[in-house]
């Protein structure tokens, strides 16, 4: 039968949750209405203890902004039809506005503490959250039959197979391995902007070290087999591994991304019924407690510690950069003292929002009013702002393709700073701030370059942007094998899993030329490569099946 997919294994031994999907539309439902109720209690004590003006006009734009979010996206047949674009929106309007009032709340803040232009900050988000939707709208109104190309290119390449648990190992592996290369072993190459195909090749291996999470997950991208004991073991191991090697590359983000991941495809099954939405019970609060106190304790310090060794990380051994990590990470008043002094510490570029320094990873609103305050001082649309873009995404292409058309650009001093560098720059800075990597923002950016025809382009470079991330999720026809009955099971590449944490923080980002760079390079690098990737373990796996009956006539 034509795109139809059967299961070998007897019935009694396939996953229920592959025959009949557990229905979305129970934990969805609950999710949208307790994040409204959570959110009206929040805004309610927001404005009654902040009573300021700029607070409450704050407070009004984040109602706003999930009340969309929740009458449009956060809904069943929403998310069965385009996950991951609607995720992306979602993830938006969380890290622009629903997080930020809980944190900041949970702090004993208002949701405009530190913020310079606090009305400029939200009308430039709210603006933004109304032009995603527009373009979201256009985008479904397409000619286009979404998660059922069973003869697409993708499908013929491979993209949906589904992996082994050894390849995903191994694919975990090479991507530590790469990690170990480029930042511990070379460690010049991590910091080079530029470099050999050879070495950049490696650095574009290291994501696939997050790869071996998913495989509790196999739900999500169709497979049947339960997680055993051993399996459970060798993740906690392979976590601890990891963890090992981030702190040895001063990363936070480099241990964070993996269980970020591993929690938005959590949430995602249970968002799309794959998963038992019976979450509310007292051991789920346990775990939930725990890890709340992981993330605001022992996390929370281990990533200060790393921020307190960082100069050195450059300078030193990676097995010394770890030491001297772990002795700061013990050293609670000296963290402690850190905390401290960058909160009341005061300068041209402030990034200072909420204390804990891994929540603000998710909801730093802090970051769009140091562009916007830059984006002030330059007072208009300036001409090297946009020649500094334009040259930016040039940068993107490779070097050979570079110089084949002749393109004269500075791609190893445009690679080399930010966005927001380059703006503090322009706006007075001085040009040994260039290089220091401050986190830019596309309001600040875009003012700076385009006037509010930035949204323009945002809105107009969304609409592919959502087409192609939503190409990684597809629904196959699969048959029952016990009463031959067809049913659609939706499940996502593989590929499209490793992206889950990009595509919640995809926006807000540095330029609106981040689309651009996206839709000419980051997409289609990141395909080519998970096939290449894919198809090479899958030939080691078909090999290391062959040699066992071998090994065992052998013994």
């Amino acid at each position: 039968m034509d795109g139809v997919i059967t299961h070998q294994q007897p019935y009694a031994n396939v996953n229920q949750a592959s025959v009949k999907q557990v229905p979305a539309a129970n934990f969805t439902g609950v999710l949208a209405k307790w994040s409204w109720i959570v959110l009206l209690i929040a805004a309610f004590v927001q404005v009654l203890i902040f009573t300021t003006l700029p607070n409450v006009v704050a407070v009004a734009s984040v109602l706003l902004a999930w009340q969309i979010v929740k009458r449009i996206f956060l809904k069943k047949e929403m998310l069965e039809a385009f996950p991951l674009s609607s995720f992306l929106i979602i993830g938006y309007a969380s890290t622009q506005f629903y997080f930020p009032i809980i944190f900041t709340l949970i702090e004993g803040k208002p949701l405009v503490f530190n913020l310079d232009l606090p009305y400029d900050v939200f009308l430039h988000s709210t603006v933004t959250i109304v032009v995603l939707a527009l373009a979201h709208y256009v985008y479904r109104s397409l000619p286009y039959k979404h998660g059922t190309q069973s003869n697409s290119w993708l499908v013929k390449a491979g993209l949906f197979n589904i992996p082994s648990d050894l390849q995903l190992w191994i694919m975990g592996f090479m991507g530590i391995g790469a990690t170990f290369y480029v930042y511990l072993y070379t460690p010049d190459i991590g910091w080079e902007v530029t470099g050999s195909a050879s070495d950049k090749a490696i650095q574009a291996l290291m994501p696939f070290s997050y790869i071996p999470f998913f495989i509790p997950f196999g739900e999500m991208y169709g497979k049947d087999k339960p997680v055993g004991k051993s399996t459970v073991l060798l993740l906690i191991g392979y976590t601890l591994l990891l963890f090992l090697v981030s702190i040895g590359r001063n990363s936070r983000g480099g241990f964070m991304i993996g269980f970020t991941t591993l929690g938005f495809s959590y949430i995602m099954g249970l968002m799309l019924g794959k998963y038992k939405n019976k979450i509310f019970t007292v051991k789920n609060a346990m775990i939930a407690v725990f890890a709340g106190w992981l993330l605001t304790g022992p996390v929370a310090d281990i990533g200060t510690a790393m921020v307190l060794v960082r100069a050195h990380r450059m300078n030193i051994p990676y097995d010394e950069l770890i030491g001297l990590t772990l002795d700061a990470y013990g050293d609670k008043e000296a963290i402690r003292r850190y905390r401290l002094a960058d909160i009341t510490s005061k300068h041209d570029w402030d990034e200072n929002y909420l204390d804990n320094i891994l929540l603000a990873r998710f909801c730093n609103i802090k970051f769009n009013d140091a562009s916007l305050v830059q984006a002030a001082r330059i007072g208009g649309q300036d001409p090297y702002m946009a020649t500094f873009v334009e040259d930016y995404i040039w940068a993107t292409l490779p070097q050979p393709f570079l110089d084949v058309f002749k393109i004269n650009i500075d791609k190893k001093m445009l690679k080399g700073v930010s966005m927001g560098d380059y703006l503090y720059y322009r706006a007075g800075g001085p040009k040994e701030a260039l290089g220091g990597f401050r986190t830019g923002s596309m309001a600040g950016t875009g003012m700076a370059t385009f006037g509010w025809w930035y949204m323009v382009f945002l809105g107009v470079g969304m609409i592919p942007v959502f087409l192609l991330f939503d190409l990684l999720y597809y629904k196959r026809k699969v048959q029952n094998p016990l009463t031959g009955t067809i049913y659609m099971q939706a499940t996502f590449s593989i590929c499209g899993m490793l992206g889950l944490d990009a595509v919640f923080r995809y926006l807000p980002s540095e330029s609106v030329a981040s689309i651009a760079i996206f839709l000419i390079r980051d997409f289609i690098q990141a395909i080519i490569l998970y096939l290449v990737i894919y198809h090479g373990t899958r030939m080691l796996n078909l090999l290391v099946r062959k040699r066992k009956p071998a090994l065992v006539t052998s013994n």
